[in-house]
């Protein structure tokens, strides 16, 4: 695992931060978050990239990142927010591929009390402009905030150059 802080300059993290945290940004709404029987949790998605394909038109907003990835296969790009809850509830570990040589990374958009748990006991905490990066068949689990409105992620699978 490899945290990396302040990834992006400025100027792109308020972008990235004013749109997906704006009125306008198209979020779609999923009923589980890691699995069918996740009980009355749900979350809101927005994928990037899926299938080899662009699936959106704000597309360009990720570019920063991937670019300080070292991406030679992208797989998928995903936005996740996830509304406030009353304790920091920790969803179901789960890997994101069984496939060795593939990487995760997830970038936290907004500073809050949640985070991403690791099977080993380490955790990478919410934080603006962070970035955690580990293999995809690392289990996992993100942690919900108490402390803000909602908490931002956007997840990369890829293989590296």
């Amino acid at each position: 695992m490899k945290i990396i802080d302040n990834l992006i300059d400025d100027k792109s993290l308020k972008n990235l931060s004013d749109t997906l945290l704006g009125v306008e940004f198209p979020w779609y709404y999923n009923s589980s978050k890691s699995s069918i029987d996740d009980g009355e949790n749900y979350q809101f998605t927005h994928i990037f990239f899926s299938e080899k394909t662009i699936k959106t038109s704000h597309w360009k907003l990720v570019l920063p990142i991937i670019e300080k990835l070292e991406v030679k296969d992208l797989i998928r790009v995903k936005a996740n927010l996830t509304p406030k809850k009353d304790i920091n509830y920790k969803y179901p570990m789960h890997t994101d591929t069984d496939l060795k040589g593939h990487k995760t990374s997830v970038f936290y958009v907004n500073t809050n009390n949640g985070g991403t748990i690791f099977q080993n006991g380490k955790k990478a905490i919410s934080k603006a402009n962070r970035l955690v990066e580990f293999d995809s068949h690392q289990s996992h689990a993100g942690v919900d905030c108490t402390d803000q409105k909602v908490r931002v992620v956007i997840n990369f699978n890829y293989t590296k150059k």
